[in-house]
């Protein structure tokens, strides 16, 4: 016996599909509504967004600007130190050449207040010297020039080398005890044959560098008054012979 499966009928009212078309209308419009507020969002983001971007722009010109002028600026000043720079060279070198224009006269002044008659501050100590040579160039075996002896004494068993400074220093008293060997070693016609004596000659002498030139052997002159003596020596004291 076939049976028949009735498919049931769907009655819509006319009110009920006015209520579904009033639902669908309204969440139309809801999302219209937030469809707009979230396009009104991205207007302001995007306004914002403009804003942020034109004042970042304005802040970087600005500080380019800025940088430019700081640039020219520390230019300047590099420009200004470099001038200075030069002059306060030249007015070092001039000074330079000034004290050193000083320095010599001031060598010249000692040579001429401790040359004259310089011999006679070694009577009555065993030395008798009759010359007196200035300026004795010092050469070694390739004629290469040491520099000149500023005052050398001689009589005929006899040569002594003085060292004229203005101010004595230990290390001018151990620069003439090296200055001793290069003469014993290159000795000057004047030298030889002779001994070799040190002496040392200045118008301001410290005190560590006359103790040093007493344990070395040399003699050293010095200022008293307007005049020129032979510095006192220790006891002990024996000059040395190269």
């Amino acid at each position: 016996m076939e049976t028949t499966q009735q498919i049931p009928e769907w009655k819509v009212t006319a009110d009920e599909i006015w209520a579904v078309l009033r639902e669908t209308d309204q969440i139309v419009k809801e999302l219209s509504k937030e469809s707009a507020e979230r396009q009104k969002e991205n207007v302001e983001q995007q306004k914002e967004t403009t804003e942020w971007r034109k004042e970042s722009e304005r802040i970087a010109k600005e500080l380019s600007k800025e940088s430019a002028e700081r640039r020219k600026e520390i230019d300047q000043i590099l420009k200004e130190a470099a001038e200075y720079r030069k002059e306060t060279e030249q007015i070092l070198k001039e000074l330079s050449k000034e004290v050193g224009g000083i320095s010599n006269r001031l060598g010249e002044v000692a040579q001429c207040f401790f040359g004259s008659e310089l011999w006679k501050h070694f009577y009555g100590i065993e030395y008798e010297f009759q010359q007196l040579y200035p300026y004795l160039p010092l050469f070694d075996e390739h004629n290469k020039s040491l520099g000149d002896i500023d005052i050398t004494l001689l009589n005929g068993e006899y040569a002594m080398a003085i060292e004229v400074k203005t101010h004595l220093k230990k290390k001018n008293v151990e620069y003439h005890a090296t200055r001793m060997e290069q003469i014993k070693r290159y000795p000057p016609a004047q030298y030889k044959g002779k001994k070799a004596l040190a002496g040392l000659a200045a118008l301001m002498i410290d005190r560590d560098a006359k103790d040093l030139a007493d344990e070395l052997g040399m003699y050293v002159l010095e200022q008293s008054g307007d005049a020129v003596r032979l510095s006192p020596r220790p006891t002990w004291f024996t000059a040395h012979e190269w």
